[in-house]
């Protein structure tokens, strides 16, 4: 929600700049800038997160399923007994 209310203040500057010919010091770009790195620091931050996290489940899930698969071979071929070998 804060991101989206610090785009909400840049499009309000946009119409204030552009519609009413409001004046921009260079010290307002300077601070618009600083808060779009802000904005694009945090958003790519989110994005690696949330791929690290994705990572680390696939991860999990891949050994879950290679366990279980093993145990269900364990279930399916039973080892013989070593008196049932004789032939």
């Amino acid at each position: 929600m804060n991101v989206a209310g610090v785009v909400k203040d840049w499009l309000l500057i946009a119409f204030s700049w552009t519609v009413i010919k409001d004046t921009v010091t260079p010290v307002n770009l300077v601070g618009y800038g600083i808060a779009f790195l802000g904005v694009a620091y945090y958003n790519h931050a989110k994005l690696q997160g949330l791929k690290a996290r994705e990572a680390e489940r696939r991860a999990a899930s891949m050994a879950t399923a290679k366990d279980g698969d093993a145990e269900a071979g364990a279930r399916l071929l039973p080892e013989k007994d070593a008196g049932e070998q004789k032939n």
